[in-house]
Order: C-alpha cells, then structure tokens, then sequence
C-alpha cells in the first residue's frame, strides 16, 4: 500500500504544480488545492452508503471542468465508534476513493458531516468532542501522505453552537486543527463559523493564525424556495417543507396559488413575504458579498461549499435559475463553489433522486447550463 501510494504521489505531481489557480486567491507558491467548481458527492460514506460513484464518473466530472470534489464522511454511518475514537473501519475503502478521486485528477476535500441528531451530541459533551479530535488525528495520519496540493481537511460540518454555547466552537475548532496539524502539517484545512456555516457565523469568526487555511460557509436562502418540500424543517421555524411549486425569482410567484401538503396559519404570510422581498439575483449577490467583505478584511481565502434546490418539490426551470444566479454572483466576487449535491435528492443528474442503478449518470442540460458547464464533447 505504501509502494501504491508513493507511486500515486510521483504521477500526480506535475498535474498538481500545473493546475489552474485557485478561487482562494492563495499567494505565488502556495500549495492550496484548486477550489473553483466543484460538487458534493453525498451518499457515499454517509446515510445508507448508496451513491458510490465509479472511476469513469469522476473522470467524466474532471471533462466538465470541475476541479473538486466534497466527500461527506459521517464516521458513524461508517462504523466508528465514540468509545474507540482512534479505530478507523473504514480506512481501506477510504484510502481507495481518496485514490480514485486523485487518479482523476480531482481535487478531494474530505468532510466530516455528522448527522444532526449525533452532531448534537458531540457537541455538548466533552468526552464526544474529545473523540472528534481523536478521530481527526487518525484521519489526518492516513492521508498525511496524499499530496498536498490536491487534498483539503474539512474539520466539521454546519457546526451549531448557538446562544450561550457559541463561546464553545473556537476552543473546539483549534484543537482539531492541532490534532490535523500534528500529521499534515501543510495541507490546506477547511475552518468555518458556527450558527451552521452560515454567512452570520463566518462574519462573528476571528480567522485563525494558520497559512494553509481557507474558510467556508454555506448558502440556501431563501429556505422557503430552496427547501420547498424538504419534510424535515420544523415548522416552528419555517412552513418551507410544506410548500411546493414556489417559484424563482419571486416576481413569477405573485398572483400564483398557494400550494400545500397541508395546511399552515403562517404558510400564506410566508409565501407573501417571499414576493414582497423580491428574491432574485441582486438580493443574492448582496448577501453573497457580505461574505466576500470579511474575507476581504481578514484577507484570508473563502469557499462557498454548499448551495443547492432540493428536486422533489421544485419547478426545474426555477430551480436552476436559482443555482445559475448563486453560481454567477460566487464567480463574480472571487469565491469558490461546491454545489450540493450531485446525485441525490439535491441532485442535477437525471436519475437524482431515484435508486442507484448500474446505467451511467447523466448530468441535466439545465444544469451544466446554469453551472456555466459545456455539454460533454
């Protein structure tokens, strides 16, 4: 495996000191990996583990002109334990797809993405958010040897921390970076702010005294057209999962009907405050270019990497409109994109959101148009 490895460095090497610069603006000589274009290969090493996605597929990805990838790793769905932190049963099929990824002359960014309920948990205990740093000091020591131009450490997805326990992520983002730091000393690592990676929680962030980082935060506004039908947001806080039909921008909503699963007292006045915020694309690139402000104050590299329409209840013509106008206004302001996501229910491929099958994947001709993609030639 060592052999394997060393002979995997040796070919991707002049790839990797002739790849494009990077949307991270990272200074002459820096060996941050290329983060321009990239999307969310969910399902992999998460939920159920059902959307592997072959050689050929990642290849075909690299044609497009996409230069990374997001691999979310939910380590529990995987097998790891809390109680054995250091224990990796994952390992050989990791170590595989990092290889796979790389052979295709992609960039890789390995996300550790809990599921909410497990994140929680972690979170407010100290023996779970001490098996976290454990566990990155064993991830961070079997990739050591990847390139470092062509891999990213992405140290915790959507953190919470809100009220009276925000003091708590900087402490815990540290020493997971500590933890990296011990056996990758030169890989760019992905940091964020709490609140959920939100633009809010990047803007209440104090970037850290480390050069090989970059930062990411993720955007869906508004939820009631992006997580339109999505049946997991809690009422209490938006009527977004109850929608459907809702379309982008807002000035082809008004005068539509309200369409519901069910009824809801707030679904109305939601659906009308949509319209009168008149969400299109300048409403976007505002808010985007909050994000592009801090990153220009601290004067460290930022990534936008996640973005994205679930299918099941959007009108696909609104749908990509949406993503084209984020993609565009990112690419305006400098700042690199991971679309979420690829396959799935978030997907712009044409079999998204229905049961893996053997038959290559297919990405939609909307979408490659509204990612500024060519058709494959």
């Amino acid at each position: 495996m060592k052999a394997r490895r060393r002979w995997l460095q040796q070919l991707l090497g002049a790839a990797a000191a002739a790849a494009c610069g990077t949307s991270v603006r990272a200074a002459p000589g820096d060996a941050r990996p290329p983060m321009h274009r990239g999307l969310n290969l969910t399902h992999w090493f998460e939920y159920d583990r059902s959307q592997v996605v072959r050689p050929a597929e990642l290849r075909e990805l690299r044609s497009l002109g996409f230069d990374h990838v997001r691999l979310p790793l939910d380590p529990l769905a995987c097998g790891w334990r809390v109680a054995e932190p250091a224990r990796l049963p994952f390992a050989q099929d990791l170590q595989q797809t990092v290889e796979q990824v790389l052979a295709a002359e992609l960039t890789l960014v390995l996300d550790l993405h809990l599921e909410p309920s497990d994140k929680a948990s972690i979170e407010q205990a100290a023996q779970g958010r001490a098996a976290v740093v454990a566990l990155w000091s064993a991830l961070a020591r079997m990739v050591s040897q990847a390139p470092v131009p062509r891999l990213a450490l992405e140290l915790f997805n959507e953190p919470q921390f809100h009220g009276s326990a925000s003091p708590g992520w900087a402490p815990f983002q540290r020493q997971m970076l500590q933890a990296v730091r011990e056996h990758a000393p030169a890989h760019t690592v992905l940091l964020t702010g709490h609140q959920g990676s939100s633009i809010e929680g990047l803007q209440r962030l104090k970037p850290l005294a480390d050069k090989a980082a970059a930062y990411v935060f993720h955007y869906y506004s508004p939820y009631l057209f992006t997580h339109q039908g999505a049946h997991w947001m809690e009422t209490r806080y938006t009527t977004a999962g109850l929608h459907r039909d809702v379309r982008y921008p807002a000035s082809l909503q008004a005068g539509r009907p309200l369409q519901l699963s069910q009824p809801h007292p707030r679904a109305a006045d939601e659906l009308q405050r949509y319209v009168a915020e008149r969400w299109a694309a300048e409403r976007i690139h505002r808010e985007l270019s909050a994000a592009a402000l801090w990153a220009r104050t601290h004067g460290v590299p930022v990534v936008c990497n996640e973005f994205g329409v679930l299918r099941a209840a959007a009108d696909p013509a609104s749908r990509y409109r949406w993503i084209g106008d984020v993609r565009r206004s990112l690419e305006t302001l400098g700042i690199g994109w991971t679309l979420w996501d690829y396959a799935h229910i978030f997907g712009i491929t044409e079999t998204s959101s229905t049961p893996p099958t053997s038959a290559p994947r297919r990405i939609e001709p909307l979408a490659l148009a509204a990612l500024g993609r060519p058709g494959p030639g």
